[in-house]
C-alpha cells in the first residue's frame, strides 16, 4: 500500500467524519416511515444510483455492484468506496398545508478486493437496508378548572433509527458467459419510536403550567439475524466490436428470521424508568428476487433494465408494528421496483481524450410500489428521475460522482401526505493495484 493510496483512504474517513456536522436529525424525513420497519432503501453503486438504481446485470471496473455478487468476479483494482447523501423535502398535507426538511446521512462504505485478478473478487459493505425519521405533531386547547384558564398541550409523534446490512461475498469468474456469487448478509440495528407531551400558556409560549407534567413515552426494538444472497450474470456478445456484449442478471435473497428484543421506556434520555419486562419475538423478512438486463456499445453507451420483487404479504412478526398486528390489522403488501438507466461515456477507454470526454454522464428513473399501505387499500407509490456525472481525477481508477434525485411519494387523498423531494449524492471512489510481487534483475 503506497502513501498516496493512504492519503485517499484518510480523504474517505474525512468524508464519513463530515457528516456528523449535518447529520439526519429526528423528524427530518418521510412520515411514511413510520410504517413497518421504515422505508426500504436501495443501494448498489454510486454509478447505479444515477441510473435508476437497478444494475442487476452490469458490470464495471470502475464500481462495485452491490446489487449482484456475481459481477465481483472480474474486479482488478482494491477499491474503496463512500458515499454521502444529502436531502431536502417539502411534505404537503390534505389542508394544503407544507413542511420543510433537510437532512444528511453517510449512505454507503464498500471495500473489494482482487482475490484472483479477472477470476475471485471479494466485496465487503456497510449500507442501509430500512430507515426510519419522522415527526408529526398534534395538539389543541384544553381547559384548566382550577384557575378558570385554558392552556394547550403538545404531542410529537416521532421516529428515528432503522436496521442496516453488512456484505460480505464472493464472485467467481466460471466461463467466458457466466459468473456466480454468493454473499451474506448481516441484517441489525435498533427502531425507536417517542410520544412527548408537553403543555403550554397560549399566551404565554415557553412557559410550562406546573400542574401538568411533560411526558416522553419511548418504545426501542431492536432487530438481528443473517441471510444469504446468490448471484448469476450470464453475457452474451452482441454487436461487431469485441466491447459491445449484451447480459443478464438474477439475484435471489433467502426469507430471513430477525431475533427481536423491545423495551417500553418512559421519560428523558437520561433518566428514564423501564416499564414492564423486555418484549421477545421474531420477525420473518421475506426472500427478495431482482433482475435485470444491460447492453454496452462501444465502452460508450451503457442501457440497464431492472426489476426487484418482494412478497412482504407474507411478512409475519410476533411483534406489532404500525400497519401490522399479530392479532388483526395487516396493511402490508407484495413490494415491486421497476428502473432504468442510460449511462454515456464519449472517450470510452480513451485515457488520452480531453477530460470532459472523459467524464460519465447519468440519466435513470424508477417507480416503485412501497410494501406498506398507509390506509387499506391506498397503495403508496414513488416516482423519481435520477441524474448524475462522475468525474476522472489525477489519481489513475479514482473518480468523483456526483447525483441527484428528484421523486414524488404518496398522495394527499384521504388525508395523506404527499412527499416531493430531491437527493444530492457525493461519493469518492478510490482504486489502485495494491499486493503487488516486486521482481529484481
Amino acid at each position: 500500500m503506497t502513501m498516496r493510496t493512504l492519503q485517499r483512504l484518510l480523504a474517505l474517513a474525512l468524508l464519513g467524519l463530515a457528516v456528523p456536522a449535518t447529520a439526519q436529525r429526528t423528524g427530518e424525513g418521510s412520515v411514511y416511515s413510520r410504517f413497518g420497519l421504515g422505508n426500504r432503501v436501495d443501494y448498489a453503486s454510486s454509478q447505479l444510483q444515477a441510473m435508476g438504481g437497478g444494475g442487476v446485470a452490469l458490470f464495471n471496473l470502475n464500481y462495485l455492484n452491490l446489487s449482484n455478487p456475481a459481477t465481483w468476479s472480474e474486479q482488478v483494482l482494491t477499491r474503496a468506496t463512500g458515499t454521502v447523501v444529502f436531502q431536502r423535502l417539502w411534505a404537503t398535507d390534505a389542508s394544503g398545508n407544507t413542511t420543510r426538511l433537510g437532512s444528511g446521512a453517510l449512505q454507503s462504505v464498500h471495500l473489494s478486493l482482487p482475490l484472483r485478478t479477472r477470476r475471485i473478487g471479494l466485496g465487503l459493505a456497510f449500507r442501509p437496508y430500512t430507515r426510519a425519521n419522522y415527526l408529526v405533531r398534534t395538539g389543541a386547547l384544553l381547559a384548566h378548572p382550577e384557575l378558570g384558564d385554558t392552556i394547550r398541550y403538545q404531542i410529537d409523534y416521532a421516529g428515528e433509527g432503522g436496521l442496516q446490512q453488512l456484505n460480505a461475498g464472493l464472485g467467481l469468474y466460471v466461463h467466458p458467459r457466466l459468473s456466480i456469487g454468493v454473499r451474506a448478509d448481516l441484517i441489525f440495528g435498533i427502531i425507536e419510536h417517542t410520544r412527548r407531551t408537553r403543555f403550554f400558556y397560549p399566551d404565554l409560549p415557553g412557559v410550562m403550567p406546573t400542574e401538568y407534567v411533560p411526558t416522553l413515552f419511548a418504545t426501542a426494538t431492536r432487530l438481528a439475524g443473517a441471510r444469504a444472497t446468490v448471484g448469476v450474470l450470464l453475457r452474451l456478445p452482441a454487436g461487431r466490436r469485441p466491447s459491445d456484449a449484451l447480459a443478464f442478471g438474477l439475484t435471489f435473497s433467502t426469507p430471513t428470521t430477525l431475533r427481536g428484543t423491545r423495551v417500553h421506556t418512559l421519560g428523558e434520555s437520561l433518566d428514564r424508568d423501564t416499564l414492564g419486562t423486555p418484549q421477545r419475538g421474531n420477525v420473518y423478512l421475506p426472500l427478495s428476487i431482482s433482475w435485470g438486463v444491460s447492453y454496452q456499445k462501444d465502452n460508450r453507451w451503457t442501457l440497464v433494465l431492472d426489476g426487484q420483487y418482494e412478497p412482504w404479504s407474507r411478512f409475519r412478526s410476533d411483534l406489532a408494528f404500525a400497519g401490522y398486528n399479530p392479532d388483526g390489522e395487516n396493511l402490508f403488501k407484495d413490494r415491486l421496483r421497476l428502473s432504468a438507466g442510460l449511462e454515456y461515456l464519449p472517450a470510452g477507454t480513451d485515457f488520452s481524450a480531453a477530460y470532459f470526454h472523459q467524464v460519465a454522464y447519468r440519466l435513470g428513473l424508477y417507480w416503485e410500489r412501497a410494501y406498506v399501505d398507509p390506509r387499506p387499500d391506498t397503495p403508496l407509490h414513488t416516482l423519481a428521475l435520477t441524474a448524475g456525472l462522475s468525474f476522472p481525477t489525477l489519481f489513475p481508477g479514482t473518480r468523483l460522482d456526483v447525483n441527484l434525485e428528484v421523486g414524488t411519494r404518496g398522495t394527499t387523498a384521504r388525508n395523506l401526505v404527499r412527499d416531493v423531494y430531491y437527493r444530492l449524492g457525493l461519493s469518492v471512489n478510490v482504486g489502485e493495484r495494491w499486493f503487488l510481487q516486486r521482481r529484481f534483475n
